[in-house]
């Protein structure tokens, strides 16, 4: 949801500089687990992080659908097609998510599998370009 960094590839390319993407789930919210009736304990970082309120979740309606629709076209989930998104886009792009969870660890390792086109992912750069997002906890919106 951050993209603000996007704009320093072309440096890092020409340095051969590798990325190491920091949440790329933006805190989970791209897996698409949540909706407006998910609460979070105060002790939890999420219950203050924009995307997850109601506002947020429904401001990013379209974006989550949009994942939807392409995880279901590549039997994948919307977390997996957030990482392969990443893995797709350039090779020295290294997206670390984090996770309690061994079944969760595996999913995301599965996002390798997934093979997205130049143009699937020009297609998604064009779409994400376009979509109305929320703040993000750790990025604004590139542009904005």
């Amino acid at each position: 949801m951050a993209r603000h960094h996007e704009d320093l590839f072309s440096v890092m390319e020409e340095l051969n500089i590798g990325y190491v993407a920091f949440s790329p789930m933006a805190n989970g919210f791209l897996t698409d687990t949540y909706d407006p009736s998910s609460t979070f304990e105060n002790t939890d970082y999420r219950s203050f992080m924009p995307q997850y309120s109601a506002e947020g979740i429904e401001k990013n309606r379209e974006l989550l659908e949009l994942l939807r629709d392409v995880a279901e076209k590549k039997n994948a989930t919307p977390a997996q097609i957030s990482l392969a998104w990443m893995l797709c886009k350039k090779p020295w792009i290294v997206p670390i998510p984090g996770t309690r969870k061994a079944e969760r660890m595996e999913e995301n390792a599965r996002a390798t599998e997934i093979k997205l086109t130049t143009d699937e992912v020009a297609a998604l750069d064009r779409a994400l370009d376009r979509l109305p997002m929320s703040a993000v906890f750790g990025g604004a919106r590139r542009g904005k």
